[in-house]
């Protein structure tokens, strides 16, 4: 009898736990947009939407030329988004949240005409509590949410503040050409959004994120932050759910975690009390090391990711939910292993500063991310978004830096992260201004600090948290700007990032262990160890921490670069290809070269204009800079040469000195861009690859041969580099084969080998006399070298050139009389999907130097394709170069007529 009432108690509780329904999240996804006075008002059938995109088809696209101007007049005043939606349920039992996990940026929301609240930071959700206020079905609630304009908001906070009495020294503007805007540190909106050196003031305002109505009983589950680590024997997920509640007292939570592939069987958490205070579920799991493959960037191993469910009930009573209430949340996250440090040791130079995953010590190889477009809402494209980090991927790259005069990025592409083995360097979004020490801002950053440390914290990819980009710099270089204000203005400095920020990231943090480094508090800066108590401090020391390095100097040269420990920025500037210029004219332009020319002329927003871009290309290349608007496709070419040339001389010299880890990683500025402008990107608004990346697959190449000039000896230094990782020893072979050629001649005329015995991540340096690898009496005018590495088995690894002398002093080039033949499918026989790849076939009768290929058909310009390689020095009689296309719906045609093909022998000759 005991037993079998037992047993009923067993079946009512579980009756009780499995008749709970999940929580209601019910998307408003059709609005209409309005100015204040009514006189404008359009449909938006869908989010995420700002006023720029939806105001496209009246008034042109904003990255149109000469719009980023021409529109302005949009962000000077405020706009009003209405929708109106029906209550699914109402109930004594149950609550009602609006929630608006992104409003650009600053609102005041109404519901059925009673204010809710404002907004004022595009990078905080906001929950209001609208039960109260619902109509019943079928009666419809009308949402109104007033956008103010972000130029007047920013002044007004800038003018209410200075007002108070709170200091931010001199007006905050972007140091940039072009037409810009003031007053960014008021206002917690996206940086760039102001304008700057490489993109346009674009003041975006609008709903860039969903807007949601939720219907739960106690509490809805948020986020989840699984903190990695291990012993000899187990790994642990060190969990916390963290809810968002109503609450006014404690209550209960029951806790479920699937992870099949890691546990035999479920997980399950009964009873937990729940703090209403702070509303955090806090456990741990434990799993056999036998059981897990580990996470490794990309290039040292796999990225194994184990997926993960929690299903959490929440409810009031000791006695569990009530039949049918909406109790239970989930969520699914992608789990990876690995442990990460920021290893920071004293040696003979200072300290090091390198990324130590799973125990290995990584080499850094990458690039910054810039927003996929500069309209916040179009940012999180999943195709472009997907399409950079694969490219980054491709390329050899291990770790993305999300730079902080942008935004937190979407959760699709920190999921692409893990996917694809990309280290994530995340600076908070702060830039290069003193921000003000204000009550309000502090509370509202503290707020954002905090939901974006615990939407991001458990994702595998996510190496650094960085609270600034380059505001100690700032403060350090522009000191007397501040005048007697200098002194409080660091103090306000300290106690916004060092005082409240940093303490607000340990919500990521551990008692017993630390799940990533950091936060580091400022880039560049002397590291975490040696942490910033003096700005005046050289934050710049190749010594310590990480450098940006941003020096007008000959880029071609080795000995341009400093021997820092680490590099998280440097980078030159080129043009994007003619075709992107085309497509940026619109299609109402004839295309003239005059006017691109003006269009070129108009996006160079570098305060130094075109000066950084026509030196550089003048220290190599024969360029004739008063001149470049004459033969625009002749500037293009060069520049993308001249941007490709220093870059890889860069990464080549960081590489070679990771010898006692002393220089650990280089990032390149930039991986893309968010217009059509001369920048330091590697890939442009529209996809097209620039030169630069074509070569970073082989200067980012795990294994890699360098040689770079040392011209105090007058010698070569051969490096042979691997960056990998292998549990067991594993030395190879390998050769180094120096190819002397002339440049009138595809038949090298001298050979000298070396052999190499290298182990996984190896390095080891072989220094060559110029003198030997010269030809009979010809001079370093007349020769370059080909770098060939090959393996035991005398396999192709990699390979490499080096050009004894500035390009522009080549003597004995002449015309390689190339010829180029194309080969793809037959339209008239072929099938969908049809197969877009074309074989180039490219013959030469001598050197042909920097062969550069552009497709120029019409029809298939604004077709993203790539081809093999590009940029590439040709020293075989014939080549083939693969050319794919993306789209497989139309069958396409190419000849030799739509490949534009450029060689610097035809600037030479």
């Amino acid at each position: 009898m005991l037993k079998l009432i037992f047993l009923l108690h067993v079946f009512i509780i579980s009756i009780y736990y499995n008749c709970a329904k999940t929580i209601l999240v019910e998307e408003i996804t059709k609005w209409t947009l309005r100015n204040e006075s009514s006189s404008l008002k359009i449909d938006v059938p869908r989010l995420p939407s700002g006023v720029y995109t939806a105001l496209k088809d009246t008034y042109g696209d904003l990255l149109d030329a000469g719009n980023d101007v021409s529109l302005r007049w949009i962000a000077n005043q405020s706009w009003i988004y209405n929708s109106s939606f029906v209550s699914a349920e109402l109930g004594h039992d149950s609550q009602v949240n609006l929630t608006l996990h992104g409003i650009d940026t600053v609102s005041k929301v109404r519901l059925n005409g009673e204010l809710l609240g404002e907004t004022d930071n595009m990078f905080v959700r906001y929950s209001f509590v609208i039960g109260h206020l619902l109509l019943p079905s079928p009666s419809q609630n009308t949402l109104e949410i007033e956008i103010l304009s972000p130029l007047q908001e920013a002044s007004r906070r800038a003018r209410e503040r200075e007002d108070q009495g709170v200091i931010t020294g001199p007006i905050s503007c972007p140091r940039a050409r072009g037409d810009v805007e003031c007053h960014r540190n008021h206002l917690r909106k996206m940086q760039m959004s102001f304008g700057g050196e490489w993109n346009p003031a674009a003041l975006s305002l609008g709903i860039w994120k969903p807007v949601v109505v939720e219907y739960y009983a106690v509490a809805v589950l948020r986020d989840i932050d699984v903190a990695i680590n291990r012993n000899d024997t187990h790994w642990t997920m060190d969990c916390r759910a963290f809810l968002s509640s109503l609450a006014s007292k404690d209550f209960y939570a029951r806790l479920v975690v699937y992870a099949n592939e890691l546990l035999d069987e479920r997980l399950v958490l009964e009873k937990q009390l729940v703090s209403f205070v702070s509303p955090v579920v806090e456990f741990k799991i434990h799993i056999p090391k036998d059981r897990v493959t580990l996470w490794w960037p990309n290039g040292y191993g796999k990225q194994k990711l184990y997926p993960v469910f929690f299903s959490v009930k929440c409810y009031a009573s000791e006695e569990g939910p009530s039949l049918s209430s909406r109790t239970e949340s989930q969520k699914l996250l992608k789990i990876g292993f690995r442990t990460i440090q920021l290893v920071e040791d004293k040696d003979d130079f200072g300290r090091t500063f390198y990324f130590r995953v799973n125990g290995h010590p990584i080499f850094i190889k990458g690039a910054n991310y810039v927003p996929a477009h500069t309209l916040p809402e179009l940012s999180a494209d999943a195709d472009k978004v997907e399409y950079l980090l694969k490219a980054a991927h491709d390329a050899g790259m291990n770790m993305i830096r999300v730079w902080g005069g942008g935004l937190y990025e979407s959760d699709n592409f920190y999921n692409l992260a893990d996917f694809y083995g990309l280290l994530v360097w995340q600076d908070m979004a702060f830039s290069q201004a003193a921000y003000p020490l204000a009550n309000d801002f502090i509370e509202s950053v503290c707020l954002e600090t905090v939901q974006n440390a615990q939407r991001l914290s458990y994702h595998p990819s996510l190496a650094l948290i960085v609270t600034n980009n380059e505001i100690e710099l700032f403060l350090a270089t522009n000191k007397s700007d501040f005048g007697e204000n200098a002194t409080q203005v660091e103090a306000d400095y300290k106690a916004l990032f060092f005082d409240r920020i940093a303490h607000e990231l340990k919500v990521m943090t551990r008692k017993d262990f630390s799940p990533r480094p950091g936060p580091m508090i400022s880039t560049p800066s002397l590291g975490i160890a040696e942490s910033g108590q003096n700005p005046e401090d050289n934050l710049q020391s190749p010594n310590y921490g990480d450098v940006h390095i941003w020096e007008d100097k000959d880029g071609f040269s080795p000995e341009t670069y400093p021997h820092a420990r680490f590099v998280s920025e440097f980078g030159y500037a080129s043009l994007p290809i003619m075709s992107s210029w085309q497509r940026a004219l619109g299609d109402g332009a004839d295309g003239s070269s005059e006017e691109i020319a003006a269009l070129i002329r108009s996006r160079q927003h570098d305060p130094k204009g075109f000066i950084p871009m026509l030196q550089l290309i003048a220290y190599q290349l024969p360029f004739v800079p008063q001149t470049w608007d004459k033969n625009i496709e002749k500037f293009i070419y060069f520049s993308q040469v001249a941007q490709a040339m220093t870059t890889k001389t860069a990464i080549e010299v960081f590489r070679s000195l990771r010898s006692g880890n002393h220089t650990m990683g280089a990032l390149i500025w930039q991986l893309n861009d968010v217009w059509v402008a001369p920048t330091w990107s590697c890939i442009d608004f529209y996809g097209n690859l620039k030169l630069v990346y074509y070569w970073a697959k082989e200067f980012m190449a795990p294994t890699s041969v360098i040689a770079l000039y040392d011209s105090n000896s007058d010698s070569l230094n051969i490096t042979l580099s691997r960056e990998d990782f292998s549990e067991h020893s594993d030395s190879k072979l390998y050769s180094v084969l120096l190819n002397t050629y002339l440049w009138t001649d595809l038949v090298a005329k001298k050979t000298i080998a070396r052999a190499f015995g290298l182990s996984s991540n190896g390095i080891e340096v072989r220094q060559i006399p110029l003198k030997y690898l010269l030809y009979e009496n010809h001079s370093k005018e007349e020769i370059f070298l080909e770098v060939v590495l090959e393996d035991e088995q005398g396999e192709f690894v990699a390979r490499n050139f080096f050009y004894p002398v500035p390009l522009k002093n080549i003597v004995g080039i002449k015309d390689p009389e190339l010829t180029l033949e194309v080969s793809g499918q037959d339209c008239n026989s072929a099938t969908s999907p049809y197969a877009n790849s074309f074989s180039l076939r490219i013959t030469v009768r001598s050197p042909a130097l920097l062969v550069y290929l552009e497709v120029t058909h019409p029809d298939y310009i604004k077709e993203q394709h790539k081809f093999s390689t590009n940029g590439f020095t040709q020293t075989q009689p014939r080549k083939t170069v693969h050319l794919v296309f993306e789209n497989d719906s139309k069958c396409m045609a190419l000849t030799a007529s739509h490949i534009r093909v450029q060689t610097m022998n035809q600037y030479l000759i």
